[in-house]
């Protein structure tokens, strides 16, 4: 564990980007710009997806609602997602989630006009694409060592998404990544928006000694734009158009003293 935790915090430190937590959007994720590392604090690992965060709330935490804020966004949201095993290597979720003021405030529009009750719901139910979101996704474990993970969000309103292949090899992680859009983070905390992130990433497994590397080819299709935040802040290099590459490398060596 303390080896593990060991690399984790050295993949974390600068010499390696780790997905960070936000909550600007469904998905709950950004990657960072790369050459921009983020406080270890905010990072999130590849396995644990938002559907998976939510399931645990309301599981183990008795929160059926999970409240998020995002003050250049939607301010205070609810969210809630339902799991379904279809088989034992097979799920599908549905995420959904309330935006809370915006909710308030056709509840308020609604009194202050005082229609009949009747009236009432059925134009609410009118409003409930402004007031919520939904997102679905499904996981298959093609194999033991195999996923596929494809995510829909804020669907007939932003439409984003994201697909995932992860395989495990007896000494090596790959990854494949797609996402439309890619939402990235600089470390200014400015959110920029890729039309098109295509990514392939080959890790090898870590050990107590010996030689560790870990290689990412990323591409990235279409004008970045900004999604909150200072809008007059140039463009990132690395999320310009084009083929980026980043390699790291280590070397460690265990010693056993008595």
């Amino acid at each position: 564990m303390l080896l593990r935790r060991m690399r984790w915090m050295s993949e974390g430190d600068g010499r390696w980007e780790l997905d960070a937590e936000t909550p600007v959007t469904m998905e709950g994720t950004a990657r960072p710009v790369p050459g921009d590392p983020l406080p270890l604090g905010l990072s999130r690992g590849y396995r644990i997806t938002r559907p998976k965060q939510l399931d645990f709330f309301h599981r183990f935490m008795a929160s059926p609602l999970v409240p998020t804020f995002s003050a250049m966004r939607d301010g205070l949201s609810v969210n809630h997602a339902h799991i379904f095993y279809m088989t034992d290597n097979w799920s599908s979720t549905i995420l959904e989630k309330i935006n809370v003021k915006k909710l308030v405030s056709v509840v308020k529009e609604k009194l202050a006009n005082r229609q009949e009750e009747a009236s009432w719901t059925k134009d609410l139910k009118n409003h409930l694409h402004d007031v919520m979101s939904l997102g679905v996704g499904t996981e298959i474990l093609i194999t033991p060592d195999t996923t596929l993970l494809l995510e829909l969000f804020d669907i007939k309103k932003g439409n984003r998404g994201k697909a995932i292949f992860h395989h495990e090899l007896p000494h090596h992680n790959i990854t494949f990544q797609a996402s439309w859009p890619g939402l990235f983070v600089d470390k200014k905390g400015t959110y920029w928006d890729v039309p098109l992130s295509l990514s392939a990433d080959l890790a090898s497994v870590g050990s107590s000694s010996g030689l560790s590397y870990h290689l990412l080819l990323q591409q990235n299709s279409g004008e970045p734009k900004c999604f909150g935040g200072d809008e007059t802040d140039d463009v990132p290099t690395a999320l310009l158009p084009g083929l980026c590459a980043k390699v790291a490398i280590s070397m460690k060596k265990s010693i056993d003293a008595w």
